[in-house]
């Protein structure tokens, strides 16, 4: 295959190289940099793209995508693999979800693919991603690692645009199910925030590159336990996808969804959960009990439906209207 080469990094066949590549110009002069792990096979293969920090808080993801790439043996690797593990620098510096430089600038960059050289912050930097290096390598495979944001906690698990040309999506979806998750949101046009049109995981199927992202509990801090299913999840796909030798793992009886139910609070106050995610809830099951500040229970929210909780807010308190949980409906 030659030599990959990602702005001014190039990995020979057999070779490892990390480094930077710049993307916007800063107040100071200075360049937003992203890192890049170039691992080039010495055999020929698929070419597979792991990002992961999208939301400066998320760490999980950044660790998983560390471990997986550590444990390369680039000399037996068949194919390539571009890791990006903070795709967000600016927002990772303020250990914050969203790019915080000006209050004009605010946007969340998981939402703004494929960017574009003439946009703003966010834009621009996406347009790195998808352009600069999924685009300039010819990625045959995008594996996009999140967490909940804070605030907000999620099993193992993953989510599959449907909307795009078959093939792309039936191997998303074959990625994807080895990954060995808990959860599988199928993101059509139930999918609620999984299917929304500027995410990595859309943009790449409609273009024909099959794709999937991955949930992984909360943001800060750091959990083994989720990261390490990360891990093993992208050692899975690697095998899947022929790089690597190996046997695949599994641990879990995925369950598939193809529908999302936001459930929000009707009362503000103290939340004591009656579920965890990834939890099987039948119709009229109790979510959870709104206590005040005198210690009376004022609210007991039950599931409006038969599914799976998807994810918690775990602050332990909520306001009126904020989501409680969502819940997934299983896959006909």
């Amino acid at each position: 295959m030659g030599e990959l080469r990602i702005g001014n990094l190039a990995a020979a066949p057999g070779e490892t190289i990390k480094g930077y590549l710049e993307t916007v110009e800063l107040v100071d002069g200075t360049f937003a940099p992203i890192p890049v792990h170039l691992i080039n096979g010495a055999e020929d293969g698929l070419t597979l793209f792991l990002g992961a920090g999208t939301h400066g808080d998320e760490i999980n993801g950044v660790k998983a995508v560390l471990d997986a790439v550590a444990a390369i043996d680039v000399a037996r690797l068949k194919g390539r693999i571009i890791a990006v593990p903070v795709q967000n620098p600016i927002a990772y510096r303020a250990r914050f979800r969203l790019i915080t430089l000006n209050q004009l600038d605010r946007r969340n960059m998981h939402r703004c693919f494929p960017g574009s050289p003439e946009g703003d912050i966010s834009g621009r930097i996406c347009n790195a991603i998808f352009d600069t290096i999924i685009g300039a390598a010819d990625v045959d495979f995008v594996v996009d690692c999140h967490t909940g944001s804070t605030g907000s906690y999620y099993p193992p698990l993953v989510f599959v645009s449907t909307q795009g040309p078959k093939d792309a999506v039936e191997r998303s979806l074959a990625g994807a199910r080895v990954f060995d998750a808990d959860l599988m949101v199928k993101a059509g046009g139930k999918a609620g925030v999984y299917a929304l049109g500027n995410m990595l995981h859309m943009v790449a199927v409609e273009r024909g590159i099959p794709a999937f992202g991955c949930e992984l509990g909360t943001a800060l801090p750091s959990e083994e336990v989720q990261y390490g299913t990360g891990a093993r999840g992208l050692r899975n796909l690697m095998i899947h996808l022929g790089m690597i030798d190996g046997e695949l793992t599994s641990t879990r009886n995925c369950v598939e969804l193809d529908e999302i139910f936001e459930v929000r609070s009707e009362r503000g106050g103290i939340c004591n959960y009656l579920v965890k995610p990834g939890e099987a809830v039948e119709k009229g099951h109790p979510i959870a009990r709104i206590m005040n500040l005198f210690g009376d229970v004022v609210d007991e929210v039950r599931s409006p439906l038969k599914g799976h909780i998807v994810t918690c807010t775990c602050w332990g308190t909520i306001n009126q209207g904020e989501r409680l949980v969502r819940i997934g409906r299983p896959a006909a």
